[in-house]
């Protein structure tokens, strides 16, 4: 659930941002016309739809497992806001293409983490796991806006508000790495365990 609940949190605060940042960004930051910067808004929801059809359908058939959607999603948004915080950000056409890229997976990561949290969950406890999960996704969700807009008002720039999402969702993906391997890697060590279980079981009898 650690993982579950961090990588939720994070990706859903990568959302929050996507959704009340970009106009503003776009606007002061890459000099583009309220009107057009509004309509990559619209894009950039627009690709949000594609990912999350997508990136689900993906999950679906990938041997990698489930999971790794998810990863992949965290990966790419720190890449995209990565580059917003360089000078490459500042031009209309990179910005542009970069907050469609981030809400392909900014928004596209819903379905592989909803489908992930409902199979990781015992059988009787599926209601109780997506309910916990999706209720730290609802306090990110109510405190992360104000957030970031304090962090521009207080600073004048974008790049706090990118930072801190960032480090959010690059925290969410060395904690989900480490699970996935120790997951992995997990069944061998059990199965030792059981092996020495039966052992002593044996002895007993």
């Amino acid at each position: 659930m650690t993982k579950i609940m961090l990588s939720g949190a994070s990706l859903v605060s990568v959302q929050c941002g996507i959704g009340i940042l970009p106009v503003l960004y776009l606007h002061e930051t890459a000099s583009v016309g309220a009107g057009t910067a509004a309509l990559v808004l619209v894009v950039a929801q627009g690709a949000g739809v594609v990912g999350r059809i997508g990136l689900a359908g993906w999950s679906d058939r990938s041997s990698s497992g489930r999971y790794v959607s998810v990863m992949t999603c965290m990966v790419a948004v720190i890449t995209g806001m990565a580059v917003l915080m360089t000078p490459l950000g500042r031009s209309p056409l990179i910005a542009c293409c970069v907050l469609v890229w981030l809400g392909l997976f900014g928004f596209g990561w819903y379905g592989p983490w909803v489908a992930y949290v409902a199979e990781s969950a015992p059988p009787s406890r599926t209601g109780f796991a997506l309910g916990l999960a999706m209720s730290v996704n609802q306090v990110a969700i109510v405190v992360v806006p104000p957030v970031l807009g304090l962090l521009k008002d207080l600073t004048h720039s974008f790049e706090p508000a990118w930072g801190l999402l960032t480090a959010m969702t690059a925290v969410a993906l060395i904690v989900s790495t480490r699970a996935e391997r120790r997951r992995r890697h997990g069944p061998h060590r059990t199965g030792a365990v059981t092996t020495r279980s039966g052992l002593d079981t044996a002895r007993k009898r």
